[in-house]
Order: C-alpha cells, then structure tokens, then sequence
C-alpha cells in the first residue's frame, strides 16, 4: 500500500464531512484499493485533518467503488466526477487510476509495537482483527471479563486475560481502552499513562471525567494520550474544535452528540410512539440495555466537556452541564427537534437541551447514528464537521487513525504528545 499526501494549493470548497476554508490544503492520494479497509484509513485520516482529498483508486475497474462504498460505511461521503469533470471539487473526490499502483511500498517498521487492547465489544471487537494482521503492531493481550465467552471478533486463546494487572504486566508500547464501564476504563487510562504507556481511547465517560488531569498525568509520564474516538464516533469532531481553537477564540459550540438520541428523535418525528422508537434504537444496535446515559444527557454531557476542554483548554466537568432528559413524558417542541449541546463562552450557557432545529441545514436532516458539529470563532469564523457518530465500524475506524498517528512515531522516536 502506497499512500502519497501531496499538499497542493487549491480553492476553498464545502465537505460533507468536514467543511475546509481557504488556508487548507488539498491530499493527492495514489491508493491501492485491493484492500479498501487500508485505502479508506489513508483517506480518512486527511479528512480529519480538515484537508480535501484526491483519491486515485488504483486496481480493478470496481476500484473506485469499493473504495466509496468503504469510505461511506465510516461515514466520509465521496464523490466520482463523470469524465471531463474537474477532480479538486469538495470534500473527497474518487477517480480511476492505473490496474497496478507505482511507486514506494510502505517501510516495515525497526520493531512492532505491543499493544494490550480493553475490551472486546462493538469497538474493540472491530479494532482487534486489523491489529492482528498489521505488521506494524503486536496485540499482546486482549482484557475482557469472560476469556471463555464466544464473541463474533475471535481472541486468540494466548491473549485473553480477565486481570487489567495482568494485560498492564505484558509491558505493551499502547494501550487500546474501549471498555464501557467508566471506572474500570479510567483506572486502566491512568495506570497505563503513570507507566509510561501510550494510550488510545474510545470512552468518553472516562476521558470526559477530567481530561486535563489525565494530560497531566501523560505529561509527567512520557506518554501520549489520543482519544478522537470518545467524541463522535467516525466524525471528526475533536480535530473540528482544534483547528477552530488554532485560527482564534473559541465563543459557541453547538452539537449533536449523541447517536441514540437522534435516531429516537427522528422516529418520533414519523409519529412513533416512545417505547417502540427506543426498541428500533436497540435493535439497530445504537441503545444499550440501559439507555439511560443517553436518554439522561450524560452521554452528550461527557462528549461536550471533552469538546469544552479542547476549545478553552480550561476543566468543564460533567456535572456543570445542565441536562434535559429524553424519555416517555417529555414534550417536545413543534418541528424537528434534536438534542442539542452548547457551550456559549458569551452568554455562559452550557446544556444539553432537546431543540427545534428547522431551518438549520447542519442539524435538520441529520441521519440516526450521525453527530454534526458547529465551532464558531470571535471573529465570526464558523467550522463545522458531520459524519456517522456511532457503531462498530466508524468508531473503530477512528481508534485506528489514532493508533497509526503513533505508529508514525514508533516505539523509540515518540515525542509527548498528549492530547493532540
């Protein structure tokens, strides 16, 4: 697999996924779509980074379709131009090139990293197969609670433990946390970042409890700490806000967060009742057994206070967002609503409040399990980003992009990096 980034100068343009501006590059990627997984993380990645994307599908003559097909299942919408069409359009762009990719393969790494990988449910369960067949990486151990349990994600026997003392103990370079539960998760996070342990995490809870302690805490250890993954999914909301928070002060966030509550929303817009748009969020695997986090706000609360943290650099704690439940009695305001979090740097506010959005383009249409954010700057400037913020594949896909941003360090050249 050979990916070329290729800064080129070009005009501003709209993207689904990420809207750019005039100072942002364009990413001219040569890829070798024989294996789209691979093809897509390239192309991802650069669309987090706020960049507009050529993609040259390399391969058959389904190249370019498998490749959109993947992208779309992350939640990056691409467009194929027809023939005489310009190719530096908006967003990502997918043309056809040559049956074999020219050019340089990828250098094998001086000495795998180890990683020890918590958790092996939607997310970890969609991160640990890619680990295992990359090069680049050495799974070292896998905790779940049950080593014996039959899971659709195989552990290989060797590798499954129950202890986090015991996976902490194989001494791996990276820690993957993607448990759900918020203490186990955050006790993990610390024990790992104290040891010097890279860490890459996907849960929110933990993370969102008090990240500027954990940046400390990576800080005095030597360690990185990345967590795009813990907000939004595939969407990339975080990079969102750090590039807002580079071009100038941060005044207003505005966001849907929260993937369960939007796909209720919109079934109760279609006259549903409660219970059965509750039961179609189960069944399409976006509600947990126990949906309160989400119907509560806590959910949105904790992903807000990452969000906060990232545009003020100060500490928002979960507790000081005001929440409006979600359930069975609650009344909603005429029109198509949505549960909307803001933080207003002007006016103070910061809520997760259920909010007619019509008329809003940015928030109205939005699909089920898909976030959308807003980042308006002092000067008026507005950065705005949407994407699939929930499921296996767009939020494993995040994890990775993480994972491979620390494997461009490798284990003897990284620099602390935390919370970047």
């Amino acid at each position: 697999m050979t990916a070329l980034p290729l800064p080129l100068p070009g005009p501003s343009a709209a993207n689904p996924a990420v809207v750019p501006h005039t100072d942002e590059p364009v990413a001219l990627l040569q890829l070798d779509s024989s294996n789209p997984a691979e093809a897509a993380s390239a192309v991802y990645r650069e669309v987090r980074r706020g960049r507009r994307v050529v993609a040259v599908a390399c391969g058959d003559a389904d190249a370019a379709g498998r490749l959109s097909r993947t992208l779309d299942a992350i939640g990056v919408v691409a467009v194929r131009p027809a023939s005489g069409e310009g190719v530096l359009g908006a967003g990502v762009t997918i043309v056809a090139g040559p049956a074999t990719l020219p050019g340089r393969s990828r250098p094998h790494p001086g000495r795998a990293l180890r990683v020890a990988l918590a958790g092996c449910g939607v997310v970890g369960g969609g991160v640990l197969p890619r680990l295992l067949a990359d090069a680049r990486f050495e799974v070292v151990g896998v905790l779940v609670r049950d080593p014996a349990k039959t899971r659709d994600t195989a552990i290989p026997a060797d590798l499954a433990v129950s202890d986090p003392a015991a996976l902490l103990a194989r001494e791996p370079d990276i820690l993957v946390e993607a448990i759900s539960d918020a203490s186990t998760g955050l006790a993990l996070i610390r024990a790992a970042l104290a040891r010097g342990v890279d860490v890459v995490s996907a849960n929110k809870q933990a993370v969102g409890a008090d990240l500027p302690a954990l940046i400390d805490l990576a800080a005095a250890g030597g360690a990185r700490l990345l967590y795009s993954a813990s907000v939004g999914g595939g969407a990339p909301l975080i990079e969102t806000v750090r590039r807002a928070r580079a071009h100038g002060a941060v005044v207003r966030i505005e966001a849907v967060l929260n993937g369960t509550c939007n796909f209720i929303l919109n079934r109760l817009a279609e006259g549903r009742p409660f219970e059965e748009a509750l039961t179609a969020a189960r069944e399409a695997g976006f509600a947990e057994a126990d949906p309160s986090a989400d119907l509560e706000g806590l959910d949105a609360a904790a992903k807000l206070a990452i969000l906060g943290h990232e545009a003020l650099r100060g500490r928002l704690t979960v507790g000081a967002v005001a929440r409006q439940p979600l359930g069975r009695d609650s009344v909603l305001p005429a029109g198509r609503v949505r549960q909307l979090a803001r933080l207003d740097v002007r006016t103070g506010e910061v809520g997760v409040a259920l909010r007619a959005v019509d008329g809003d383009p940015l928030f109205a249409d939005l699909a089920d399990e898909w976030n959308a954010l807003r980042v308006t700057t002092g000067d008026g400037r507005v950065f705005t980003a949407r994407g699939r913020g929930a499921g296996r594949t767009p939020t494993a896909e995040s994890v990775w992009a993480d994972l491979t941003d620390l494997a461009d360090f490798g284990p003897s050249t990284k620099e602390n990096a935390a919370g970047s």
